[in-house]
């Protein structure tokens, strides 16, 4: 074979890999992901319970493993949305052990609503995500003092949500994710919560369209 007529067909083949779309079709999924949170929470003044020192500034440890499950639906190879439900890992505190025994902590579960943009090639797609996530925040009673027109250790937090990642298609049903969010902060103290999560979701697509888009 002529080295102009190998060029040619590699070319073809480049060309196949990069336009021939294999995207999901239209139609409802849900799954889950699990990855590394990390809230961003300050330095508080955390009670110890002994008469000197009656409270001490404590550092937290913000990272931990969260979870989140979620269902959505698939409106073309370009947009979907999706809510769910999404555990962070706590922030935790914790004073030397000659001020204070117990582990005091800030919680966080959200739910959202999420709008998503996706680029397909091949069988691999980037996204971008955008959306808003209602999130309830509850904090140890050794935590204080309390965020101003906070009265209990709760609060609710309606926040901005964004996120960017990929996703890929293992077969027309199941396809796996890597994606990056974040709960953007705000007033009562809210900072930051950020998701690094793996996924796995079940799209409930007739296969023969969802590999040919028909």
């Amino acid at each position: 074979m002529h080295t102009k007529n190998k060029n040619l067909i590699a070319l073809l083949l480049l060309n196949s890999f990069f336009t021939t779309a294999h995207a999901i079709g239209p139609g409802f999924y849900m799954g889950a992901q699990v990855g590394s949170t990390n809230l961003h929470n300050t330095t508080q003044t955390v009670q110890t319970g002994l008469s000197s020192p009656p409270t001490v500034p404590v550092s937290p440890t913000n990272t931990g493993m969260g979870e989140r499950l979620f269902m959505g639906a698939v409106i073309n190879k370009y947009a979907a949305a999706e809510v769910g439900y999404t555990h962070y890992g706590p922030s935790t505190y914790k004073p030397s052990p000659s001020a204070l025994s117990n582990t005091p902590s800030i919680s966080e579960n959200g739910v959202d609503l999420v709008g998503e943009a996706m680029y397909p090639f091949k069988n691999v797609a980037l996204l971008g995500k955008l959306g808003v996530i209602s999130i309830k925040q509850t904090r140890s009673g050794s935590l204080q003092p309390l965020p101003p027109a906070q009265s209990s250790g709760s609060s609710q937090h309606v926040r901005p949500l964004i996120g960017i990642g990929a996703s890929y298609e293992i077969n027309p049903n199941w396809v796996t994710d890597l994606s990056w969010t974040r709960a953007l902060k705000g007033g009562g103290g809210f900072q930051n919560a950020d998701f690094i999560a793996v996924g796995l979701s079940y799209h409930f697509v007739d296969k023969y369209c969802g590999q040919f888009l028909c």
